[in-house]
């Protein structure tokens, strides 16, 4: 988990007021160890004579090892004057502007509701951890993960100068 200011200098020339990362760094492990059981069941098959189509077992792995790339990157949050990016491989996933931004409160977060990217209609949640930023919006709610997430509520702030939490 990464935290940047942005100095003084770099305030004058850049919108960016903050950057935060949160990553998955043991969801990461783990899906790089399940993907181990089907690798070895591929060469048990195929030592037994057994023919497994390769193309399975290759789409297998190349979506574990996709999936394990997103949650060691983690997700950065860039936290800017007109609000906060929402970002993950360089890949820009959700903007939060900030005049939408009506109100944000730590909450915690439980393993049966998922972790990565979650949500379905107008709620949306990026998460590797069991604590989240809730941000209400006027298009609907929004959950970063944090491991400190009294940081994402500094930088939110500093991008809101400071809204009513809920």
């Amino acid at each position: 988990m990464g935290r940047e200011i942005m100095g003084e200098a770099s305030l004058v020339t850049s919108d960016v007021l903050a950057k935060e990362t949160h990553s998955g760094r043991w969801w990461s492990v783990v899906m790089l160890l399940a993907t181990t059981g089907p690798v070895i069941a591929l060469w048990l098959t195929r030592s037994a004579g057994i023919r497994v189509p390769l193309i399975a077992v290759g789409l297998v792995c190349l979506l574990a090892l996709g999936a394990s790339a997103m949650a060691w990157a983690g997700f950065q949050y860039r936290f800017l004057r007109s609000g906060v990016e929402v970002r993950m491989l360089g890949f820009r996933l959700r903007t939060i502007p900030k005049e939408s931004i009506v109100s944000y409160a730590i909450e915690s977060w439980s393993l049966v509701r998922g972790y990565g990217i979650r949500g379905i209609g107008r709620t949306r949640a990026y998460v590797w951890c069991n604590t989240v930023v809730h941000i209400k919006t006027s298009t609907g709610d929004i959950f970063l993960g944090h491991n400190e997430p009294q940081r994402i509520v500094r930088d939110l702030d500093l991008v809101t100068g400071v809204v009513s939490r809920a």
